[in-house]
């Protein structure tokens, strides 16, 4: 009897192992591959637009293997980013579909969902066809930066293609220099370093303003363009102000634009003019980085996907080796920092969004995120930025400090018309047209018209 049981044990155990032997072999001759997915579409062509910037360069470069692999070319086109944008809402409102894909910033989003420009990404997603079961964002991606840059009003649109902040870059060598460090402390009581709050900031842009030669202490990005408002928005954030008292950015709520706290945060970014080069009211981002590039000035707040051109690349940088960052100092708002970033995007007029979704999963992929990231892209994966080859990046720490605390900014279908109506009046301020207070309740009275009875002023103008 013992001897059946056992030959019977052993009967049941060998039939269950050729089953799960036969099951795996069934999974591995079903199981997802990228050639097999786009086979359905090879010989297509794929066209997508962003920002000529290290992310999409990086992007460029990994994209022949996508193409290799597939069957399936792949078009891109670079432009600043304000022509980017100009471009992509020609085609999205003629509905030509000259674009498969798009790379746009995240506070768009709203509009393109609302005026029914952009696919929702589930049924990409959902299909068993497209879908590679590798692919987890909902584990993979920073959830918060994921759901604020590529998601409106509860539902996702796509994914990062950038998940971006603001932070300090300083000449590490300066800050570093005995000489240099002896002298501050004589002069201001205590020890150079990199700005922990606006006083130290302040006094640093102060003392390494020597335009006799050749160096100023930071340049603001004074220019009538976006730049100002972004610039702008983390001396907002870091007083302890913002635009609307909501907590996500698709959010509407009460203005608050013009409280005392974005009063005196706006003054002090204005008196940063003092130790900014003369022409600093005709520069945008591209400007200040290229001081930068070149070591006329000490310090600046500024992007972390253009990091990699100032600390990396030597074929445009005079600095590598000599820079350093740190998260924006901190004022009455404690640690803050501002989240944006630019989204992948599939628009409903386009041609080839099955093919175009291959790609952008693709690229979400760990490998590509790791190169490009390399290469001075800005990550959505925690799992990247672990990696031991992005923490010898000297930016990496920044980064992911900022990333911590970030706060959204509205993506809502107005968020455009506030924009520009804040460039508007701040650049009046800095050009000593209006007060700081005249220049933001005017932003406050426009902007509470433009949303409606969602957007009351919390500070009435008297």
């Amino acid at each position: 009897m013992y001897g059946n049981g056992s030959r019977l044990r052993m009967l049941i155990a060998t039939s269950l192992l050729a089953t799960s032997a036969a099951l795996v072999l069934v999974g591995e001759a079903g199981a997802w591959s990228l050639e097999e997915a786009a086979a359905p579409y090879k010989g297509t062509t794929i066209r997508t637009i962003g920002e000529a910037l290290p992310p999409l360069e990086a992007m460029k470069k990994l994209a022949p293997e996508f193409e290799k692999r597939t069957g399936i070319t792949v078009e891109i086109e670079m432009y600043e980013a304000s022509e980017t944008a100009s471009k992509v809402m020609l085609d999205l409102n003629s509905k030509r579909g000259r674009y498969d894909f798009i790379l746009q910033q995240h506070r768009n989003v709203g509009k393109f969902v609302t005026n029914g420009h952009v696919e929702p990404i589930e049924q990409f997603m959902t299909s068993a066809e497209l879908r590679d079961p590798e692919f987890k964002p909902e584990e993979q991606l920073y959830q918060g930066l994921w759901k604020e840059i590529s998601w409106y009003d509860g539902k996702a649109y796509g994914f990062p293609f950038t998940a971006l902040t603001m932070y300090e870059w300083y000449r590490a060598d300066l800050l570093s220099d005995p000489k240099e460090q002896e002298g501050f402390k004589a002069k201001y009581g205590y020890d150079l370093g990199p700005a922990q709050d606006w006083k130290q900031y302040r006094d640093i842009a102060e003392w390494f303003t020597r335009p006799d030669q050749g160096l100023y202490g930071t340049a603001i990005q004074g220019k009538r363009h976006e730049a100002l408002w972004y610039e702008w928005l983390n001396f907002l954030y870091s007083f302890g102000g913002d635009m609307l008292e909501v907590k996500t950015g698709s959010e509407c709520g009460p203005v608050i634009v013009n409280s005392p706290q974005a009063i005196a945060a706006t003054e002090y970014y204005k008196s940063l003019m003092a130790f900014s080069p003369p022409d600093t009211l005709n520069y945008f981002w591209d400007d200040v980085m290229a001081l930068m590039q070149q070591g006329k000035v000490a310090e600046l707040i500024m992007w972390n996907d253009a990091t990699y051109a100032v600390a990396v690349d030597e074929n445009v940088s005079t600095v590598v080796g000599k820079m350093g960052f740190d998260i924006v100092p901190q004022g009455e708002g404690g640690k803050v920092a501002q989240v944006e970033g630019w989204s992948y995007l599939i628009p409903t007029a386009a041609k080839n969004k099955e093919a175009a979704y291959l790609f952008i999963q693709w690229m979400m992929e760990y490998d590509q995120q790791l190169e490009q990231h390399l290469n001075g892209g800005a990550t959505p994966r925690p799992d990247v930025y672990a990696s031991a080859e992005v923490q010898k990046l000297p930016y990496a720490k920044a980064s992911m400090a900022s990333n911590e605390v970030a706060k959204p900014k509205p993506t809502i279908p107005q968020s455009s018309e506030m924009t520009d109506i804040l460039v508007r009046e701040i650049s009046s301020y800095l050009a000593d047209e209006k007060t700081a207070k005249e220049a933001l309740d005017e932003s406050a009275k426009e902007i509470s018209a433009v949303l409606g009875s969602c957007a009351p002023m919390k500070y009435p103008v008297q």
